[in-house]
């Protein structure tokens, strides 16, 4: 009885999580997108603004395949999954962060591939691989801003500044001190339960996750400037270039709640690139569909991996 008690209640976490997803995704488009504003969209698909989205589609894999690697390659210590298993549980984690303010829940989703026994440091793993690339995020973007401080009111420019920096040598406080972060962690009372026993992050690993992470910020801003190509964003490459810095420096360090955040993405967008002489609407368009390729495209298959597996919460578990 117990055994079917428990498929009952996968079944039923892998509905809510899949009607949540839904209406989340429709309710945000609702809100963005009026019928009057349709016009706009149909206007950008032409054949070359159309190859342009399928290209920017394509570099989807490519984007997140790197993301796969660095995963499968920072836990290959902890336990060797396969780069099936490992796309399966990142896109398990969009999926599921997709839920939760800020995608802090991602981490749900990619640890259930694991062992009961290895999922907290498979969880700790995975909050350090997204501390490492918003290092890289932080970095560009506030290079970003010293370029381009034109590009932000002078009022928000020094606060914006000051409190990146901030956050960047906090990030590489702990980056630097990981592993005496670690075992901070397992004195700490609430995490006693937890094993991170034999958890060390060596420096070497951190490094190549850093090179990764470079080369994954290269192919997600490419992502976005064929997206604002296919919209018909014109302008200096160099000051869409810094643009594109600062929105990814905001939109990853800015607290945000699920349901606007489509709404804050058109936002933030409409604000930096509005400078460019651009049409409002043709720029929140790229946002949206910037989000729709790289977070809705992942959630929708991770959620198909979801109820493809099983997964149990106990000492053992069937994949």
């Amino acid at each position: 009885m117990a055994p079917i008690s428990k498929n009952i209640l996968s079944t039923l976490v892998k509905a809510f999580i899949g009607v949540a997803c839904l209406a989340l995704i429709v309710q945000r488009l609702y809100q963005s997108y009026s019928a009057e504003n349709l016009n706009s969209v149909k206007e950008i698909f032409t054949a070359y603004n159309s190859f342009l989205i399928a290209l920017t589609v394509l570099l989807l894999f490519l984007n997140w395949g790197i993301e796969v690697f660095k995963w499968q390659l920072f836990t290959k210590d902890l336990e060797r999954i396969s780069f099936k298993k490992a796309w399966q549980s990142v896109w398990m984690g969009v999926c599921i962060g997709n839920l939760t303010p800020g995608r802090l829940g991602e981490f749900a989703g990619r640890v259930l591939f694991f062992k009961p026994e290895h999922r907290a440091k498979a969880t700790t793993l995975h909050f350090v691989s997204g501390i490492v690339q918003l290092v890289v995020t932080i970095v560009m973007g506030c290079a970003g801003l010293l370029c381009f401080s034109s590009m932000i009111d002078a009022s928000y420019f020094n606060p914006i500044l000051i409190a990146e920096i901030a956050l960047l040598f906090v990030f590489m406080v702990l980056l630097w001190r990981v592993n005496k972060v670690i075992v901070w962690l397992r004195k700490a009372n609430f995490l006693k339960k937890y094993d991170f026993t034999h958890l060390k992050i060596e420096r070497s690993m951190l490094l190549k996750m850093l090179f990764l992470s470079i080369i994954r910020y290269i192919v997600f801003a490419l992502q976005f400037y064929l997206l604002l190509a296919a919209c018909g964003i014109q302008g200096n490459i160099y000051h869409i270039a810094g643009a594109i810095t600062i929105t990814y420096l905001l939109l990853s360090t800015i607290p945000m709640i699920s349901f606007i955040e489509v709404a804050i993405r058109a936002f933030v967008v409409v604000l930096l690139f509005g400078g460019l002489g651009s049409n409002d609407w043709k720029l929140s368009i790229a946002a949206t569909l910037l989000w729709l390729i790289n977070i809705v495209i992942p959630s929708v298959i991770g959620y198909v991996f979801l109820v493809q597996n099983k997964f149990t919460f106990g000492k053992k578990q069937k994949i």
